[in-house]
């Protein structure tokens, strides 16, 4: 019975969150700011755009009224029109706000009565016995267990909703809002900080008395060289790397075009846009290669860390208890280490495969993508699904070639895709590949403590 009640309820929340879902992926990408506007004020200026002004029909610009934003019903119960001046609304809208609805009740049936992705960083320890040779036998069990992990659960359906919201817009409109995976990844690290405990499925605890130390160094080091490398970028000591706009894709033409003519047809006035100007390979890899200096700080800081905390006696004792004794602490650090690896992952691909074809290989928006992703799922689940996300993306691929619509596609849905089969996978996953890797975290542990 209980189970039934939440269903009902996530379903009715899911529908309401889709319901936004819309707004944002309708307005988001519409904000025009001045060009003078400094990155701080125009990262908050884009949300203003999603409540002012209210809800109302693109055509006629009369206001909704509330029943009439009833998620789904609403719009079947006005036929699919506008009550004022009775043009169409995009069947999008309720379908959105139905698999947004959909979603919610799948992952609470795969969580909560399939048990799946139910592993994490200390299982609960049931019962242990020792053989007759002196081997000592642990029987472990972990479940989702509503009263504990709901936090997990919205924090998860929260990436859901962003991934759609931010697969939606890329898929049209080749960009990914960088809005979307901040906020994300600030959810992320507020809320396993707050609710992480080491047995419960989705937790990001770095417990492991050997490879926790050294993993929430590097996080930390990591995380201070962002932060310095943002406030210097705010400040504009670091340069901007594609400062008129990264060269626009074969698809933006192609619509510019379109729009251009579609305007002269219609006999519409016409105002030239002055766009991105032609780069030459050679100025494609200068300008790529100032993102380096981005990743320059967290990088030494990161490494820097590890080092002072396996080098140092006092640093490294001080440093191993309060990290395996300070829950919210390890939870935080295993939260922005995710978002670290998650964002290293795609942007170091991005640099270097610039580099090497001197073309922009993937999107800036792909790299804040996986920092939001990493920031809730970590770092193991993040470079899964960077990993698999290609597999999700051959059929549009071979699709685009056979039939030369152009080679390029938006990354994010597919990274998106990815990433929600992580996040039911991913334990199944991890108990194949994890030993090997987590062998490797404890070798280079061992070499840094002897070293």
């Amino acid at each position: 019975m209980a189970h039934v009640t939440n269903l009902i309820f996530v379903f009715m929340l899911g529908a309401c969150i889709g319901s936004f879902l819309n707004v944002v992926v309708y307005r988001l990408p519409l904000v025009e700011l001045p060009a003078d506007t400094g990155p701080i004020q125009s990262f908050f200026a884009d949300f203003r755009s999603l409540s002012d002004p209210p809800s109302h029909c693109p055509q006629c610009n009369n206001r909704l009224k509330w029943y009439d934003n009833v998620p789904i019903f609403g719009w079947i119960k006005l036929g699919g029109k506008c009550r004022f001046c009775r043009k169409p609304i995009s069947i999008r809208y309720p379908i959105v706000e139905l698999v947004t609805a959909l979603l919610f009740v799948g992952y609470y049936v795969a969580y909560y009565i399939e048990q799946a992705r139910a592993c994490c960083p200390q299982p609960r320890v049931v019962s242990s016995s020792v053989d007759p040779f002196g081997f000592v036998h642990v029987v472990t069990h972990t479940q989702w267990i509503w009263a504990e992990s709901w936090p997990i659960y919205f924090l998860y359906m929260a990436l859901i909703s962003g991934l759609l919201a931010a697969s939606l817009i890329d898929f049209e409109l080749y960009i990914i809002p960088i809005q979307i995976p901040w906020v994300l990844a600030v959810v992320g690290f507020v809320v396993h900080a707050i609710v992480d405990r080491p047995t419960i499925p989705g937790a990001l605890n770095l417990v492991d008395a050997q490879t926790g130390p050294p993993l929430a160094a590097l996080s930390a080091g990591a995380g201070v060289g962002l932060a310095i490398t943002i406030a210097l970028w705010a400040v504009r000591i670091i340069p901007t790397a594609f400062p008129n706009g990264e060269p626009l894709l074969e698809v933006d033409y192609e619509n510019y075009r379109k729009e251009r003519e579609r305007a002269k047809r219609a006999g519409e006035p016409w105002e030239e846009v002055p766009l991105p100007p032609v780069m030459s390979s050679r100025q494609i890899r200068k300008e790529i290669s100032r993102e380096m200096l981005f990743l320059l700080p967290a990088m030494i800081l990161g490494g820097g860390f590890v080092a002072a905390a396996a080098w140092i006696p006092l640093l490294r004792y001080n440093w191993h208890h309060l990290i395996i004794g300070t829950t919210w602490l390890n939870a935080l650090l295993g939260s922005l280490l995710g978002a670290m690896v998650g964002g290293f992952v795609v942007w170091i691909v991005r640099i270097l495969g610039t580099l090497a074809f001197g073309r922009v290989a993937m999107g800036l928006g792909d790299v804040h993508l996986m920092f939001g992703v990493g920031a809730i799922v970590g770092a193991g689940g993040a470079t899964i699904a960077f990993f698999i996300a290609p597999f999700f993306a051959i059929l549009t691929t071979v699709y685009r070639l056979v039939f030369r619509k152009g080679r390029e596609i938006p990354l994010g849905p597919y990274l998106s895709m990815a990433t929600a089969a992580v996040m039911l996978f991913y334990c199944w996953i991890a108990q194949r590949y994890a030993p090997g890797f987590q062998g490797l975290l404890i070798m280079l542990s061992e070499q840094l403590h002897h070293g």
